[in-house]
């Protein structure tokens, strides 16, 4: 393996991480809010629709700062 896949395969495995805390961060903190509140399931549903929602738009921005640019070249070659 060269070093480029390595670090591929660590920046997969760190947007995997994010997606992992940012669902399960929602979610469990939710699950707070509902304990203190008194308003189960409504704010843990909220935490966990607000957890995938920032891991979405996150996971995106992390996939496309990880795919190699395509330069102007390279579209007016095809």
């Amino acid at each position: 393996m060269n070093a480029n896949r390595i670090a591929m395969a660590l920046r997969l495995l760190g947007i995997g991480w994010y997606v992992a805390v940012c669902i399960g961060g929602g979610t469990y903190g939710g699950f707070l809010l509902d304990r203190q509140l008194g308003w189960s399931p409504l704010l843990t549903l909220l935490g966990l629709g607000l957890g995938i929602a920032v891991a979405v738009v996150g996971m995106v921005r992390m996939i496309l700062a990880a795919l190699p640019a395509k330069s102007d070249a390279d579209t007016e070659r095809r």
